[in-house]
């Protein structure tokens, strides 16, 4: 089974956006990078959603949560805790 962060490292690097983008980190910006933007949030929410079971609260869609790899991996343990 795949880690979360692979899983999320993978759904990452076939967005268009990614491209030109040969290594991604945990800890890389994902902004920075130019891997997300509002379009790119939208899909990786739902991709989250579905892949990993969970619901991700509108007020969890910030930029904190969003920032990297690790920083998404976080919100979606976060979740699947809440969830039980």
């Amino acid at each position: 089974m795949k880690s979360v962060e692979g899983a999320i490292r993978e759904f990452l690097l076939q967005l268009p956006t990614a491209r030109k983008i040969r290594e991604l980190k945990p800890g890389d910006s994902l902004f920075q990078r130019g891997l997300l933007d509002s379009m790119g949030v939208i899909r990786t929410v739902a991709f989250c959603e579905e892949t990993f079971g969970i619901e991700i609260r509108d007020e969890e869609v910030i930029p904190e949560n969003f920032e990297s790899v690790r920083a998404l991996s976080r919100l979606i343990k976060r979740t699947q805790s809440r969830s039980g």
